[in-house]
């Protein structure tokens, strides 16, 4: 074991952390990798917005989320454009303005989508427009999915998790704290309250609130088998 162990290790250390399988038919070991960049609430600042598509595309991530604020159309398609991995991005509540999203208008922009990622992971996107019924909704499609392979893409956070606003109000919203409580994801990342940038924890799940307008910061999360291995913060600054 301590073997196999070492030789993916080395593997990981080559390679970076693309999305890989590693499969031994001695030991029956499957190990899954994948790292996500998280960062929201850009508001058009071309200095954050220049370091954080120089990190998404360094070769060490498999996946970029943005919850969001993107603020106008033109610094969206500036983001979408230059980012070379993969990308979701959620609406914010500066991003009304835009034409609505859809497939069609913009990739990887959604108001509201249910998301399957890599055959393995299932991805709820709520931005700033979303359903009535979106509990049910989202229950009924995860069903029995494996919670260590869904996590959550909204730009509101959940109540009281990264949602302290500088005034002592809590912002979040309390159905998506049900969410969490029903279908116990691996993580949720969110943004909308610029000064409760962090890392929270509610039962398993692991929730980032990764706006970067005021914390110059993002995050950098690690996933294996097992959910969140390993996150960090990237200074941006």
């Amino acid at each position: 074991m301590v073997k196999v162990r070492g030789e993916i290790d080395k593997l990981w250390q080559k390679f970076g952390s693309y999305l890989k399988s590693i499969e031994t038919e001695q030991t029956n070991i499957k190990v899954v990798y994948m790292r996500v960049l998280a960062a929201s609430d850009f508001h058009q600042e071309e200095e954050l917005i220049e370091s954080i598509v120089s990190e998404a595309n360094s070769g060490k991530y498999d996946l970029f989320i943005a919850p969001g604020d993107f603020v106008s159309e033109e610094s969206y398609r500036d983001i979408e454009e230059r980012i070379e991995i993969p990308m979701i991005a959620a609406t914010g509540n500066w991003d009304f303005n835009f034409t609505p999203p859809s497939n069609d208008d913009f990739q990887f922009l959604h108001n509201y989508m249910k998301i399957d990622f890599q055959e393995d992971y299932k991805i709820p996107v709520i931005g700033s427009v979303f359903p009535d019924d979106y509990q049910k909704d989202i229950s009924e499609w995860v069903g029995d999915h494996d919670p260590k392979k869904l996590f959550f893409i909204t730009h509101y956070p959940p109540k009281r998790l990264g949602d302290k606003a500088v005034t002592g109000v809590r912002a979040g919203i309390e159905g998506f704290r049900k969410m969490i409580m029903k279908l116990k994801p691996a993580a949720w990342f969110c943004g909308h309250i610029h000064e409760a940038f962090g890392h929270y924890k509610f039962m398993k799940t692991d929730v980032f609130n990764c706006s970067v307008v005021d914390s110059r910061k993002c995050f950098s999360v690690e996933f294996r088998e097992e959910g969140v291995e390993d996150y960090e913060e990237v200074d941006l600054s």
